[in-house]
């Protein structure tokens, strides 16, 4: 059989054994290119494919990793303010003491106090304000003294709904009369803030 395939291809002409030669090569190539070119081709394109898929997945992991640090850094910088903020609003159980404070450095300047009344706390989301409406008489440099050593008080206290009444000299100094609220804070208990959400939903 190989005898008259070799007969066969010594008969053929030059242009007809060109041809056949052009057509066994192009046959050797398109099996060159099915068995080893074109899985090396796919293998290629999988594996660029799968590295844009790390690649992205990298960037996605890493702008994750950046959002936790800002979230992390962002809840750090919050437990630092409420630490500071507690530390600034007294405790239920340090409001008498924080008003004789008041009234202490008042009386030591030397304003006389016609009226030191606590008032009902106004509760609020998560703190109660304290308020105490106050009325002292003394003169303009007592009354700037006052306020401005309660204001250097550790912890929040505020004056508010400030009247001035007709100043009048005595024993040669200007008197004044001032009425006003001291406001302080403090913050709720867990029953406080319970209760308060309650009402807040009932309303």
């Amino acid at each position: 059989m190989i005898d008259d395939l070799f007969e066969r291809l010594e008969s053929l002409t030059g242009p007809q054994k060109l041809m056949g030669a052009v057509g066994i090569y192009v046959l050797v190539a398109l099996v060159i290119f099915l068995m080893l070119i074109r899985p090396t081709v796919n293998n290629t394109e999988a594996a660029i494919a799968r590295q844009a898929q790390l690649e992205a997945e990298e960037a996605e992991n890493r702008k994750i990793a950046e959002n936790r640090a800002l979230w992390e850094e962002s809840v750090n910088r919050l437990n630092e303010e409420l630490a500071k903020a507690v530390k600034e609003l007294p405790n239920s159980r340090e409001i008498p003491e924080l008003l004789r404070r008041i009234s202490s450095i008042g009386k030591k300047i030397g304003l006389e106090f016609r009226l030191f009344q606590p008032m009902p706390e106004i509760i609020r989301e998560f703190y109660a304000e304290v308020p105490v409406k106050l009325k002292v008489q003394g003169s303009f440099h007592e009354v700037a003294t006052f306020f401005d050593r309660v204001g250097k008080l550790n912890r929040i206290v505020n004056v508010r709904n400030i009247t001035l009444s007709d100043p009048e000299e005595r024993s040669g100094k200007i008197m004044m009369t001032i009425e006003g609220t001291a406001v302080t804070y403090r913050f709720l208990t867990d029953d406080e803030k319970a209760a308060a959400g309650g009402r807040g939903r009932r309303r």
